[in-house]
């Protein structure tokens, strides 16, 4: 009976073994991406976790962002593709503050698209310039030879000249027009094609010459195959592409202005500067 039992069950297997074909090796299917990354713009409230709801997988999430900050550093984050739920919460150890939704929201992201996504205003109540959650397409394409910048406002002023100059001296004046004019609040310019080398940026309110920000671009790196470095983006590096974030001061008192980010350094409005577009390093 045993015997028998043993039988069937080798015949079973010899059935299954030679109804099963190998079909070979599988290829993952492509996940569709978008590209994002975070900026905190707010200038009156504490660090914030943003956090992608719906979804664990290509939901890239940041505790602790403060103002002035951005997420990546640099370039952007693979994102899931499609509408996507973001929430944006208060970040503390206590239980009750961290379940605080400061901005909530979904959006409908585009396959291969590249978004800066910033939380922007005044989250006290009573502010002319309320807080809410802005997400702009960033368009660069490839300079080539020569290097593009942008300008983002993120409330430094209602608009926002900016002139380029070719040193922080006082004693450089600013030229007769700005090399991005009127760039409105909460908004971002178009990519300005330059030829590479030593800029520096001033930014005064639209139809003033108060400078409200003056600091050099960083230059950048070339690529250096020994040490297999890549070559970094910069005003000095062709096939860059740069975006200014002007921020304005800090609400004084507030968390913003004592977070580590800004200790000392945000009483008045400053620029951020990232890398959209690394330059090729040819290896």
């Amino acid at each position: 009976m045993n015997a028998l039992r043993f039988g069937a069950l080798c015949a079973a297997a010899g059935v299954v073994a030679a109804c099963s074909k190998d079909a070979g090796p599988t290829t993952p299917g492509t996940v569709p991406l978008a590209y994002t990354r975070f900026v905190d713009a707010v200038p009156d409230s504490g660090a914030m976790d943003w956090r992608f709801v719906d979804v664990i997988d290509n939901s890239p999430p940041i505790a602790g962002l403060n103002f002035r900050q951005t997420f990546p550093g640099a370039t952007y984050q693979a994102t899931g593709a499609g509408p996507r739920h973001l929430r944006i919460f208060q970040t503390s150890t206590d239980i009750s503050q961290t379940q605080r939704v400061l901005f909530d929201t979904t959006y409908n992201f585009t396959q291969g698209t590249h978004y800066t996504l910033i939380a922007a205003g005044n989250l006290r109540s009573g502010s002319s310039s309320p807080a809410k959650l802005y997400i702009i397409e960033d368009d660069f394409t490839d300079p080539g030879s020569s290097f593009s910048i942008r300008a983002l406002n993120a409330g430094i002023a209602p608009a926002a000249d900016v002139y380029a100059v070719s040193d922080t001296s006082s004693k450089v004046a600013l030229p007769s027009s700005p090399l991005l004019a009127a760039v409105g609040a909460f908004t971002a310019s178009s990519y300005k094609t330059m030829a590479t080398g030593p800029l520096a940026l001033r930014v005064t309110p639209s139809a003033s010459t108060s400078v409200l920000v003056n600091l050099f671009v960083p230059a950048g790196l070339p690529a250096d195959r020994t040490n297999n470095l890549t070559a970094v983006g910069g005003t000095t590096q062709a096939g860059s592409a740069l975006s200014a974030i002007f921020f304005p001061a800090a609400v004084r008192g507030s968390l913003a202005g004592s977070s580590a980010a800004c200790v000392n350094s945000c009483s008045t409005p400053g620029v951020v500067y990232i890398v959209d577009r690394y330059p090729p390093s040819g290896f």
